[in-house]
């Protein structure tokens, strides 16, 4: 018996159709936010309702953005200048929210997201909240109510 041997040099790339990259953008989102939920207050070892504050976080997300993932537990640490570089150890809970170039520019849903990190900070006994949108990390530390 003989045996065949087939050598494949090339193989053609097809693009993807017109209709099929119009398809993929209808639904694009393309700037990410991103929120760490901690888990222990400024002081490094009272704990805060942490369940409550992803479950608030998420509905934020849902209603203004559209919907967000919390990805569980994370270990990280954060330096507390204000109390002469105290290392507090923290596990947050990270959220990840896609929106669009215009939602995130929206005046209203900034104004919302940026009054839900605030009461969260205020609430939670908090030295910082971390809100990182596209390529910036925000270190939100005025928790005033406006």
């Amino acid at each position: 018996m003989q045996e065949t041997t087939i050598y494949i040099d090339r193989v053609a790339k097809k693009r993807p159709s017109s209709t099929q990259r119009a398809a993929l953008h209808e639904g694009r989102k393309s700037i990410l936010v991103v929120l760490f939920v901690p888990s222990v207050e400024r002081d490094g070892t009272m704990a805060v309702n942490q369940d409550h504050w992803v479950d608030a976080a998420l509905d934020m997300f849902g209603r203004v953005f559209g919907g967000a993932p919390a990805y569980p537990k994370a270990k990280g640490i954060w330096r507390d200048d204000e109390r002469g570089g105290v290392l507090v150890k923290d596990e947050p809970v990270v959220i990840h929210c896609y929106t669009t170039p215009g939602d995130i520019q929206n005046p209203r849903k900034l104004a919302e997201l940026a009054s839900f990190c605030r009461m969260m900070g205020r609430d939670a006994r908090q030295g910082e909240i971390g809100l990182v949108i596209g390529d910036e990390y925000l270190a939100i530390r005025d928790f005033a109510e406006e």
